[in-house]
């Protein structure tokens, strides 16, 4: 990965972290590596559910995962799945195959 890559997905790290700060009301002194690992663990999980999305261009995407991160912060991962489970399904349906 080249420098110019890592850059990017840096910020956006970043903006998803504020994002979700504004968003969800996180106040500041709440650390930003937790939420990050939050964001982290959260892309990860959901890529793995629909593999070739891109956070940045699928909105759907991104509403997930910072709801997923929302509910990370509050000890309620379990929670997030079932509330979720019928949009994480028709987000997977709705995504293009490719071969």
């Amino acid at each position: 990965m080249d420098s110019q890559q890592k850059r990017k997905e840096k910020e956006d790290m970043e903006e998803l972290l504020m994002e979700v700060r504004q968003e969800f009301q996180i106040p500041p002194y709440f650390p930003d590596e937790s939420l990050k690992n939050y964001i982290e663990e959260g892309q990860e999980w959901l890529e793995r559910l629909n593999p070739g999305s891109d956070v940045e261009k699928d909105k759907i995407f991104r509403s997930l995962l910072k709801n997923y991160a929302y509910y990370a912060y509050h000890h309620r991962l379990d929670e997030w799945e079932k509330n979720y489970s019928s949009m994480i399904l028709s987000w997977q349906l709705a995504s293009e195959v490719r071969e």
